[in-house]
């Protein structure tokens, strides 16, 4: 990958995170500013990548999937961060997942040469963004998913007279009842893999199988559910007929998100056919956790006697901001909202407090009970000593909707200070 275009972006004033009273600088000169956060270089909110957490999850994910022999391919529509891409390939990724079309249009600029789309893929446009990019790059692999004949269809009109020097690789998809995309009827299943199998352009080619366990609202419900998807899923692989996949190398079978993704690896793991078997996860949320659902979820598995997983990941993002107003005893604002922090799978939590010429003190037992667009509505108790002026340190949840309210995101050490930067291209 090549990141010098990154490296060489100008950074400025009008970058949500810059000090407005510097002159514009490439981000490659961002750790010759000796900035630190508690000494408020930087204006507030802030949302700060802690290093040493980052390079941990990293590490630790790509133990576990070596221990295991697992391979992954990190969902990158969490942080749409090329930097942090090339980090997870660093790291062992196979190739990174994408969400949409746009998301791939980044990825392909920056040099990702394996790219898996899981969703859906049709339409005129999209089909010729796809042709493109292989008949440019041999070394491009894309795998998309697919969940109808007449999604098929459809893909075969649109790539229309194209003659692809490398096929687009299908992934049936299996989905849950009531739940998003994918088939839902094995009898369905076998009938698109058969339409596959007998196209004769040599444009498309039979994969694997896909599918994604947590669309059945398993995070709540525990890991029974995700068994029984389990299930499912392998009753189904087991009736494929041999000869749609006996000119296959391997066979992939792609699913685990970041809540369950252990139980789908050593399930899928065990399934013997006549070919060998890549099972390959799709986890987004490891490469930074959070103080949120993915820590409750993974603190949950790792007390499981039954899981595989018993590792720890360390949340690496932080949200800071001031405490603008306490307009009651018990009711504190702080200077962030919606437009700098994620809300939907629940809200900051303050974990730190530090007071510019004091240091750090006592956050309390302060709870974030709503936000607006650029407030944070704060309870605090009878005894706290919060002071406008102070610096709250928030842990965030859910990374995907973090990432995309930053174009720019400093990396710093144990002690603030600014090392690196990361930039995102939603």
């Amino acid at each position: 990958m090549d990141l010098g275009e990154i490296q060489n972006t100008i950074l400025d004033r009008r970058t949500k995170g810059i000090p407005g009273s510097v002159q514009p600088f490439p981000l490659k000169e961002l750790k010759n500013k000796k900035w630190n956060i508690l000494n408020e270089d930087m204006p507030m909110p802030l949302m700060v990548l802690k290093q040493k957490n980052y390079i941990h999850n990293l590490k630790t994910f790509s133990n576990y999937l070596e221990k295991h022999h697992l391979e992954i391919a990190p969902h990158g529509k969490t942080t749409m961060a090329p930097q942090i891409y090339a980090d997870q390939i660093k790291y062992g990724a196979w190739g990174i997942t994408a969400g949409a079309i746009n998301q791939i249009q980044v990825m392909f600029d920056f040099g990702i040469n394996k790219v898996l789309l899981a969703n859906q893929l049709l339409g005129k446009s999209h089909l010729e963004t796809i042709a493109s990019y292989i008949n440019q790059n041999k070394n491009f692999s894309f795998y998309c998913f697919v969940d109808s004949i007449d999604q098929f269809l459809n893909m075969k009109k649109n790539l229309g007279n194209h003659a692809l020097i490398n096929p687009i690789n299908l992934l049936p998809e299996i989905g849950a009842e009531n739940g998003r995309t994918g088939i839902r009827k094995k009898e369905d299943f076998l009938k698109l893999v058969n339409e596959i199998g007998n196209d004769q352009s040599k444009n498309f080619k039979f994969a694997g199988i896909s599918s994604y366990e947590g669309i059945a609202a398993v995070a709540m419900k525990g890991s029974n559910v995700v068994h029984e998807f389990c299930s499912k899923i392998e009753d189904i692989i087991n009736d494929i007929p041999s000869n749609f996949y006996s000119n296959l190398d391997e066979l992939l079978i792609t699913a685990g998100g970041s809540t369950h993704f252990d139980i789908v690896g050593e399930r899928f793991s065990k399934i013997k056919l006549s070919v060998p078997i890549k099972v390959l996860l799709r986890s987004g949320c490891y490469i930074t956790h959070d103080h949120g659902p993915y820590l409750d979820a993974l603190e949950t598995a790792k007390g499981d006697a039954d899981r595989q997983w018993d590792q720890s990941l360390q949340p690496a993002l932080e949200i800071w901001s001031y405490v603008q107003s306490i307009p009651e005893k018990n009711l504190a604002f702080l200077t962030m909202g919606k437009r700098d922090a994620p809300y939907d799978a629940g809200l900051p939590k303050p974990i730190k407090r530090f007071r510019p010429g004091e240091g750090f003190l006592d956050v309390g037992k302060a709870e974030i009970f709503s936000t607006n667009d650029q407030h944070a509505f704060v309870k605090l108790p009878d005894d706290h000593e919060w002071k406008i002026g102070d610096m709250i340190c928030s842990g965030i949840s859910h990374p995907c909707t973090a990432f995309d309210k930053w174009k720019f995101i400093p990396v710093v050490d144990d002690d603030y200070n600014v090392v690196d930067g990361i930039l995102t291209y939603f």
